[in-house]
């Protein structure tokens, strides 16, 4: 049923999360969850838009790679 695979995919998401370090995971938040641009969370954690862009790509490759794909087959 697709609410199982809507659990299953939300703990999945979550024990990505919480492999990531505090500026990965703030980082994240921000972007996916509070909708802050790449420049505002620039600003809020002290670093460049660039940085952030750094940040958020390596660090959504590494989800990417952890979380399997929904449907594979």
């Amino acid at each position: 049923e697709g609410g199982y695979e809507e659990v299953e995919q939300g703990v999945l998401v979550e024990a990505g999360m919480e492999a990531l370090d505090a500026r990965e995971r703030a980082s994240v938040e921000m972007r996916f969850f509070e909708g802050l641009t790449q420049s505002e969370i620039a600003a809020e954690i002290g670093v460049s838009q660039m940085q952030v862009s750094r940040v958020l790509r390596a660090t959504l490759q590494r989800l990417r790679e952890q979380v399997p794909e929904a449907d594979q087959g």
